[in-house]
C-alpha cells in the first residue's frame, strides 16, 4: 500500500527562544515549509582577502575567550564581526564631523 505524505505542522509566526526554534527544525522538514522561504542571492568568498597578526596582551585575551564563548561563533567571525562596527561607527564618525565642518 503505497504511504501517503502526512501534512505538516503549522509553520509557528516566533519562537519564544532559540531552543524551540531548534527543536521544531530538528523534528520538521524546511522543504514542507517552501512557500515560506524567499530566495536570496548570496555571494561566498572562498578565502579571505587579507590576513592580519596581532599581539594581544594576556588580560585582553583572557575578555576574547569570554567574549568568544559567550558569543559562540568563531574567532574569525567575532573579529570580523567587531572590525566592521568599528569601522562603520568610524565612517559615520567623520561623516558627522565632515558635516559640522561644513
Amino acid at each position: 500500500m503505497p504511504r501517503t505524505k502526512k501534512s505538516p505542522d503549522e509553520l509557528p509566526e516566533t519562537f519564544a527562544t532559540f531552543e524551540e526554534m531548534a527543536e521544531f527544525w530538528d523534528t520538521h522538514d524546511i522543504t514542507d515549509y517552501e512557500q515560506y522561504l524567499t530566495p536570496v542571492d548570496v555571494a561566498i568568498e572562498d578565502q579571505p582577502k587579507h590576513e592580519y597578526v596581532i599581539t594581544l596582551s594576556d588580560s585582553l585575551n583572557t575578555l576574547l575567550r569570554k567574549a568568544l564563548q559567550a558569543e559562540g561563533v568563531p574567532l574569525n567571525t567575532l573579529m570580523n564581526l567587531w572590525v566592521q562596527e568599528k569601522l562603520q561607527q568610524y565612517v559615520g564618525g567623520r561623516q558627522d564631523h565632515a558635516a559640522k565642518a561644513a
